[in-house]
């Protein structure tokens, strides 16, 4: 599918490559397209959306519906995606779960797994043709964003004063770094057999 690109089909994962291209401040996305919202971003990609809305399918991940703005808030649905980033360090690969490269609000770590919101189409008043939403850039978002591909499913604004999502710089190697970010469903936990009871005689 192209050299950004690729899909394991034994692991059922999708893997972007990417570069960083922000180590500190504020943040609307994990990653964004190449030449569009670097300045938000820590990641950006040459991957076409669209391909990545299909291998992530191919991974066996459910879209779901992005975030619903009117007349209420809905918060963006579908399957969570485990995000995982791997690098390279003085010859050493290293490893990290994505939520660590980002703090939440006080200073918290980001817990939530983002989900498949899947982005949306949309008829383009100019060339009148279908266009797929994401090619604007948003790929993965903390930010809510109905063209976003991955989301969180909360209620996080993309207003500067409300922000609350920022770099957890020090877990981010230098800017220009590659990355490869590998995306698949994340595996839902065991349930645990239900209690007996036992009963008297």
């Amino acid at each position: 599918m192209g050299h950004n690109l690729w899909f394991d089909a034994k692991e059922k994962r999708l893997y972007l490559r990417a570069r960083v291209v922000l180590r500190d401040g504020f943040l609307e996305h994990l990653m964004c397209s190449k030449g569009t919202k670097e300045h938000e971003a820590i990641l950006a990609t040459d991957a076409i959306p669209n391909q990545i809305h299909t291998v992530l399918l191919m991974t066996g991940a459910d879209a779901g519906k992005p975030v619903q703005f009117f007349p209420k808030f809905e918060p963006p649905t579908g399957t969570a995606i485990a995000i995982e980033l791997m690098w390279m360090r003085d010859g050493k690969v290293q490893k990290q779960d994505a939520r660590k490269w980002i703090k939440a609000d006080k200073n918290m770590p980001l817990e939530r797994d983002w989900v498949f919101a899947g982005s949306q189409l949309y008829d383009d008043t100019i060339t009148k043709k279908r266009r797929y939403a994401a090619d604007e850039g948003d790929l993965i978002t903390v930010a809510n964003f109905a063209s976003a591909i991955l989301d969180l499913p909360i209620e996080s604004s993309a207003n500067d004063a409300d922000r609350a999502f920022t770099t957890n710089t020090e877990m981010i190697p230098p800017i220009g770094t590659e990355v490869f970010v590998a995306l698949y469903p994340r595996p839902k936990p065991a349930q645990k057999p239900a209690a007996k009871t036992s009963r008297t005689p």
